[in-house]
């Protein structure tokens, strides 16, 4: 296929196919969608308490991080059960802590916040999301709350010196959370 036969069927899947971003408010959900564009993957950011229509069209949906606690009493939160019926979620740092407090895991404050390089180790347990990665990788944190135990039905998949749960899936319902960030 010709270079302007690629983008015109890339075109083509972006009005059809997309990821939805639901932004928390994070420093980093620009990166996202950057990060997602640069692999040719066509996105949307909308705030968390604006969600657009959920359609067919949509190919899996991202929460953000957010500066908020997953704690607080006035935490931003969505309808997970709503968005799951859409295509997978993946969670990322305050959007994995939500998917796993929600589902029963557990949430606290950090002993230490890590912020910055930190070493992931992955668990050794079959998972999708880490694949292809080294059983050893450099990511970057940013948080002062953690998954402390992944909800039941949950996989650990990584950790971190500050994170005991630095990756989580649940492959069944198409569910995934990271404390790192990704993008």
């Amino acid at each position: 296929m010709a270079d302007s036969g690629k983008f015109q069927y890339l075109c083509g899947r972006f009005m059809t196919e997309k990821i939805l971003i639901l932004d928390f408010g994070s420093q980093y959900t620009q990166l996202i969608a950057r990060r997602l564009r640069e692999l040719f993957v066509y996105c949307e950011i909308h705030p968390y308490n604006h969600i657009p229509e959920l359609t067919s069209g949509i190919k899996g949906i991202i929460l953000s991080g957010s500066p908020c606690s997953v704690n607080e009493t006035d935490a931003p939160m969505v309808d997970l059960e709503t968005l799951i019926a859409h295509g997978p979620l993946l969670g990322v740092c305050y959007g994995a802590q939500m998917l796993a407090k929600e589902f029963g895991g557990v949430v606290s404050r950090s002993d230490h916040r890590e912020y910055g390089r930190a070493m992931m180790q992955r668990s050794g347990n079959e998972n999708v999301l880490l694949t292809g990665l080294s059983n050893e990788s450099q990511v970057w944190m940013s948080h002062g709350d953690s998954v402390q135990a992944a909800p039941a039905g949950f996989t650990v998949t990584a950790s971190s010196a500050g994170a005991a749960v630095a990756a989580f899936e649940d492959l069944t319902r198409g569910l995934a959370g990271v404390q790192f960030h990704p993008e």
